[in-house]
């Protein structure tokens, strides 16, 4: 378990576009909850700003891939990147399109509920 918790620390760094004054890096490791997006199961990890989730696809047809829902100071910011750009990364992409601040902040607490080992 502690190996892949160490390699989801790897894959969960996240470079944001900083807030004036903010540290550009984040560290996306609470969690991970797991949800489907796009008809796809992704690990969803919130970060160290309190505001900012990864969305992480391991396996099935999205795999690998992830995407970053980090928080600006203004609004949030939805990129992608990984090796599998297809139909279920795209149909992923308008899934998390349509989440609400109030969607961000429940998913949030929902991976501070995660228990480590």
């Amino acid at each position: 378990m502690r190996r892949i918790l160490a390699s989801l620390f790897l894959i969960c760094n996240v470079t944001a576009t900083p807030a004036a004054g903010a540290n550009p890096q984040l560290h996306c490791i609470v969690g991970p909850a797991v949800k489907t997006y796009g008809g796809t199961k992704w690990l969803v990890h919130s970060c160290d700003d309190g505001k900012s989730l990864v969305f992480t696809a391991q396996a099935g047809p999205a795999a690998p891939f992830e995407f970053d829902l980090t928080y600006t100071g203004k609004g949030y910011d939805l990129d992608g990147r990984g090796k599998s750009q297809n139909k279920a990364t795209d149909a992923a992409y308008a899934d998390l399109q349509k989440l609400r601040v109030a969607d961000i902040l429940k998913l949030i607490q929902e991976t501070q509920r995660v228990k480590r080992d």
